[in-house]
């Protein structure tokens, strides 16, 4: 069988919401199957017709995965598609760091880290863009040093060994001057990073001598090396610098003419290394043409206001992420950074005195707030405010009342009592294109109450890990008022396909997951390799699925079969005819306990398509074998049920009465899907060898209630579903899950 390469054309994509569409559920990453020939090795045939061909054999890029990697200081950083980055403190520290944004690059730096930045330490360690795409998980490391020097191994042991030395340093008040670890001279990634990408070639003469001078709280040159960058506020193409060094409080370089905007997060160290607070401090001043040298002064005297927060509820820090965007005239970014804290350690910003004249600036801040440890019921509150264009505002107090939230009761669900996981929620105001969030370790399972704030236009996304995978849910615009309950990894975890988030923006691109356009037919579950029964899907392909078959069948021929693909696209006959699609799926996982094993066929008809059924703003892909618009795409009358398991947060349900509520609908994008009129549940409770139907009651809306009775015999075992329901049409979907759910011990 001939295969034909999907190839990736330009995407129109509107502004930044739609670059975060990438990461949130869209299933680009559906196409990009198991290895197969290498690229160019294969050539496809002209099409015989009345025949099918299958295409995407040959590996697409992923754009919808996640990669996480252990900085040299220990910090876990998963970075998502669209640049948002998640944090995760080393073993027995806080995570408090800045970032740097420079073009498609993103450096998470911790502030132990800053005074040797280019010093001792290069950039390209905190690259997690460049590490990503390297492929690392862990940060190997290339050390120079003086004879007998040694640095620890890279990871949680470097960082508590550098958080030691900024901490004796601190102690004699000057940090980031001594030898690091006694005579290391130089720590570097080993593996092929961008590092600092080199700035631009300056268009116009970069011969104005510039001194920039930073002061500390008392108004005397900050010893030490600090760490801060600078950029023409004109056209950010002639001069941008996210790392420069003031040694001693005192930098000098040489730049083109214009105007200039500089900005620098310094932290103040205790004697353990931790932050003892942190001050951000900016300037604005011109290059003349004609002069001979310009001084500039970044002034930590006046980062005199502190961000702190009133909620409804009592509610203690524990992060707060401060987002810093100055803007040249032309709109791109200048000075793009943040600072990111946890533990409470005072941050104080310097307010503006007037809006900046030349290009703009936008500033916000998040948090991530906690209920107190003697709380009845566990809260907490994740708070995105803006400040008003152009400005620092003088006021940093920010009194957030109740008709500004929404309310998120959340339930964690575990088969697995007492899983470490961690959750975060990025926020997004519309300016922006990525997050940035620390995560928070907890026990599950769980029950929450979380209060979700913001400036208009927010939007948030959020993120679990469990165990080593990580699960999403779609970015989701904020409604104050709303309240809403969420259910996080309820079983069954099955494949199936993620849909367009409630609200969701219409210019985000989305990506067809099972339609026809013309001739070309995509099927591809992709993200949605595994989802839980609310539609949180995993980031990345996990590793666990130790083995998946799939197969596109028209009749007596089969179209398609491979193992490890999760789908793909096929030129198929242009007449209407019947398809069924099969998909199986194993896991093994340590960590999860339950649906592990799963079958599902769908059945479904389909021609020629020449008309459109999906939205304007979503991407097929063409005979051609490339991504296209929406003209001519028309999405498959696929069935996909939705799972409404009566099971406890434990993923146990008692002997005796037990029920199942599942409703079934269609993929995205079927315009006036037939109803689903019938279904069929069955249980095992022996691992597949017996099945008993269970007494199924149509709810209506293609909604239906499926009862049976647990044997007392069944008590601490696991039982298995077969669920089947099928439209008007006689499209149909069966899906069996092995060990679905737990019959709970027998009490006594």
């Amino acid at each position: 069988m001939w295969y034909r390469r999907i190839r990736k054309t330009a995407v129109h994509r509107a502004g930044a919401r739609g670059a975060r569409a990438l990461a949130s559920g869209c299933v680009l990453t559906a196409l990009g199957l198991a290895a197969g020939p290498a690229p160019g090795a294969l050539a496809a045939p002209a099409p015989v017709p009345g025949t099918a061909t299958a295409a995407s054999a040959v590996p697409v890029v992923p754009e919808t995965t996640a990669h996480t990697v252990t900085l040299v200081t220990g910090e876990r950083v998963t970075l998502r598609a669209d640049g948002s980055v998640v944090v995760a403190p080393r073993p027995g520290a806080e995570a408090d760091y800045v970032t740097r944004r420079l073009d498609n690059d993103v450096f998470v730096i911790p502030l132990t880290a800053l005074p040797y930045l280019g010093r001792t330490l290069d950039p390209a360690l905190f690259n997690v863009s460049a590490l990503a795409k390297a492929g690392v998980t862990t940060t190997p490391v290339r050390v120079e040093a003086t004879t007998g020097a040694t640095a620890p191994p890279s990871g949680p042991a470097f960082g508590a060994a550098l958080a030691k030395q900024v901490g004796a340093e601190a102690a004699k008040g000057s940090v980031g001057e001594g030898p690091l670890f006694g005579g290391v001279t130089s720590v570097a990634p080993t593996v092929a990073t961008d590092g600092v990408r080199a700035a631009p070639r300056p268009s116009a003469r970069a011969d104005h001598p510039v001194k920039i001078t930073v002061l500390g709280t008392d108004g005397k040159p900050l010893p030490g090396i600090t760490s801060f960058a600078l950029a023409n506020a004109d056209d950010a193409t002639r001069y941008r610098e996210p790392f420069l060094d003031a040694v001693d409080g005192e930098a000098r370089v040489e730049v083109p003419a214009g105007h200039y905007t500089a900005m620098v997060s310094a932290p103040a160290f205790d004697g353990a290394g931790e932050p003892a607070g942190v001050r951000m401090a900016t300037a604005e001043f011109t290059v003349p043409d004609g002069g001979t040298g310009t001084e500039a002064v970044l002034d930590l005297r006046k980062a005199t206001e502190r961000v702190t927060f009133s909620t409804p509820r009592p509610a203690e820090e524990h992060q707060l992420i401060l987002r810093y965007l100055r803007q040249d005239t032309k709109g791109a970014a200048a000075v793009n950074g943040g600072v990111g804290v946890s533990g409470g350690p005072p941050v104080q910003v310097q307010p503006s005195s007037r809006p900046v004249t030349t290009g703009d600036l936008r500033f916000n801040v998040y948090t991530h707030r906690k209920a107190p440890a003697d709380a009845a019921t566990p809260y907490s509150y994740d708070l995105k405010l803006a400040n008003p264009a152009g400005t620092i505002a003088k006021n940093q107090h920010y009194k957030v009342t109740g008709r500004q939230l929404a309310t998120v009761r959340t339930n964690y669900h575990s088969d697995t009592p007492g899983r470490a996981e961690e959750v975060a929620r990025l926020m997004y105001l519309p300016y922006e294109a990525g997050g940035e969030a620390l995560s928070e370790p907890f026990k599950t399972p769980a029950r929450r109450t979380e209060y979700v704030g913001g400036s208009a236009g927010a939007s948030y996304a959020d993120w679990l890990k469990a165990g080593e995978r990580r699960f999403v849910s779609q970015e989701q615009p904020l409604v104050p008022g709303r309240t809403s309950t969420v259910d996080w990894l309820r079983g069954p975890l099955v494949p199936g396909f993620t849909e367009p988030a409630r609200g969701a923006a219409a210019d985000e691109t989305w990506y067809c997951a099972a339609c026809r356009k013309g001739d070309a037919l995509t099927f591809s579950l992709g993200t949605a390799t595994v989802m839980d029964s609310a539609g949180h899907h995993v980031l990345a392909v996990p590793s666990d699925i130790t083995s998946s078959h799939f197969a596109v069948v028209s009749g007596d021929t089969t179209l398609y079969e491979g193992d490890g693909v999760p789908g793909g696209v096929l030129t198929v006959p242009p007449k209407e005819a019947p398809y069924t699609v099969v998909y199986d799926q194993t896991r093994t996982n340590g960590e999860f306990r339950q649906s592990l094993t799963t079958h599902t066929e769908w059945t479904f008809a389909s021609g020629h398509s020449g008309g459109q059924t999906v939205p304007d703003n979503w991407t097929c892909v063409s005979e051609a074998g490339e991504y296209d618009g929406p003209a001519e795409c028309s999405a498959l009358p696929v069935v996909v049920p939705h799972y409404q398991l009566d099971t406890g947060l434990d993923g146990t349900s008692p002997a005796g009465d037990g029920h199942l509520v599942v409703g079934f609908g269609h993929v995205p994008g079927v315009v006036a899907p037939p109803a689903v009129t019938k279904a069929k549940v069955e249980v095992s409770f022996d691992d597949g060898e017996r099945w008993t139907a269970a007494s199924t009651t149509a709810l209506g809306k293609g909604r239906f209630r499926a009862d049976w009775t647990t044997p007392e015999s069944a008590a601490g075992r696991d039982a298995s579903l077969r669920v089947t329901g099928t439209d008007a049409d006689g499209n149909t979907v069966a899906q069996t899950v092995k060990s679905a759910f737990t019959v709970a011990a027998a009490r006594g």
